[in-house]
C-alpha cells in the first residue's frame, strides 16, 4: 500500500480532494461527484471532518428551531437522530445490530463471523439498535434543553476519529473485510491517523473547553479500546460491522461523558 503522501506537496491538491470526497462517500449517502482516492487508507485522516459536517447540520437545525420558537426538544432530538441516521445510510447502527447478534450468540469464531455476514437481524440486534437510538435521542434532547448542541457535534466528530484509530490499529478478523480496504500498513499512515485524533482534541479544547475535550477524548478512546480488545478476544480482530458498532459506542460514550461536564 502506498505511503501517506504529504498534503503540502506540489500537485497534491487533487489527491487530497479525492481523499475528502471518498471519506464523505464512505460514511454518508451523499451523491458527491468526482473520482475516489487511489489509497483509501488516507481517507481515515478526514473521517472527523465528516462528523463535523453532520454535527453542523444538527447545530444548524437546533438554532433554526430556536429562532422560530419551536421548543419541543424531544421531537427535535428524535427528528435530528433520524436525519443523521438517514444521511449515514444507517451504516453504523446496522453494524451495531450485527455485532450484537453475532457476539450475543456466544458461538465459536467461525460461526460468529458467519453471523456477522448474515444480513438478517435477530433479537439481540434489534434490541441493541433500539436502545442505542433511544439513548442518543434522550442525550440529544438534554443538550438541546441546555443550549449545548455543540456537544452533539463533538460526539459525531470523535466517533469518526475513533473509526480511524480502530481500523489503523486493530487487525482484520478475516480476509476481504470492508475494513481491510482502509487498512493502514505503514507507520507514517498510522501516525497521520493519530495526528487526526490529536488535532480533533486540540480543536475541541480551543472551541469548547479543555476539561470537555479531555472528557470527550478519554471517554471515546476508552470505550473504543475496550471494544477493540473484546473483538480481538471474540473473533481475533475486526470487520466492517465492528467499525460501525465502535462508532455508535463512541458516540454514546461522548454524549454520556458530556453530560457530566455541561
Amino acid at each position: 500500500m502506498a505511503a501517506w503522501r504529504p498534503l503540502n506537496r506540489p500537485g497534491c491538491r487533487l489527491p487530497m480532494l479525492r481523499d475528502v470526497l471518498t471519506a464523505f462517500r464512505t460514511l454518508t449517502i451523499l451523491p458527491l461527484p468526482g473520482k475516489d482516492t487511489t489509497d483509501f487508507s488516507r481517507t481515515l485522516f478526514f473521517f472527523p471532518l465528516v462528523g463535523a459536517f453532520l454535527g453542523l447540520i444538527v447545530v444548524g437545525i437546533q438554532a433554526g428551531a430556536a429562532r422560530v420558537g419551536f421548543d419541543q426538544s424531544g421531537i427535535l432530538a428524535a427528528l435530528c437522530v433520524v436525519l443523521v441516521t438517514w444521511i449515514t445510510g444507517g451504516l453504523h447502527v446496522d453494524g451495531l445490530g450485527d455485532v450484537a447478534d453475532a457476539f450475543g450468540a456466544r458461538k465459536a469464531k467461525e460461526r460468529t463471523l458467519e453471523i456477522l455476514k448474515d444480513p438478517r437481524m435477530g433479537s439481540f440486534g434489534v434490541t441493541a439498535i433500539v436502545l442505542g437510538l433511544l439513548i442518543k435521542v434522550f442525550c440529544w434532547q438534554f443538550f438541546f434543553v441546555q443550549g449545548q448542541a455543540t456537544a452533539i457535534l463533538w460526539s459525531l466528530v470523535f466517533a469518526r476519529s475513533m473509526q480511524g484509530l480502530f481500523i489503523a490499529f486493530v487487525p482484520n478478523a478475516r480476509p476481504g473485510s470492508i475494513a481491510g480496504v482502509f487498512r493502514v500498513e505503514n507507520p507514517l499512515g498510522k501516525g497521520m491517523v493519530v495526528f487526526s485524533f490529536l488535532l480533533t482534541g486540540a480543536v475541541a479544547a480551543f472551541s469548547a473547553s479543555l476539561p470537555a475535550a479531555l472528557v470527550f477524548a478519554c471517554s471515546s478512546l476508552l470505550v473504543t479500546t475496550l471494544f477493540g480488545l473484546y473483538c480481538m478476544r471474540k473473533i481475533g480482530g475486526i470487520t466492517g460491522d465492528c467499525v460501525g458498532a465502535a462508532n455508535e459506542l463512541a458516540e454514546i460514550s461522548v454524549l454520556l461523558g458530556g453530560i457530566t461536564v455541561i
